[in-house]
């Protein structure tokens, strides 16, 4: 079971650190802990479907 929680984990924290950032241009306030909030619903398909949506990247970007 440990090793599911842990796989779990890794899964999540690969998606949040690929695909969990504020929308361009970045302001002073996008790492405040309530506008996390908006981040996180925002980005939230792309962080729990990560290898897809790099695999759909890596397609368009090789051709």
């Amino acid at each position: 079971m440990q090793a599911v929680l842990t796989f779990a984990l890794l899964y999540v924290a690969i998606g949040a650190a690929l695909f969990a950032h504020p929308a361009s241009p970045a302001v002073a306030d996008d790492f405040h802990w309530r506008t996390q909030v908006d981040v996180f619903r925002m980005t939230l398909r792309e962080v729990l479907s990560w290898p897809l949506a790099l695999w759909r990247f890596s397609q368009s970007y090789l051709g």
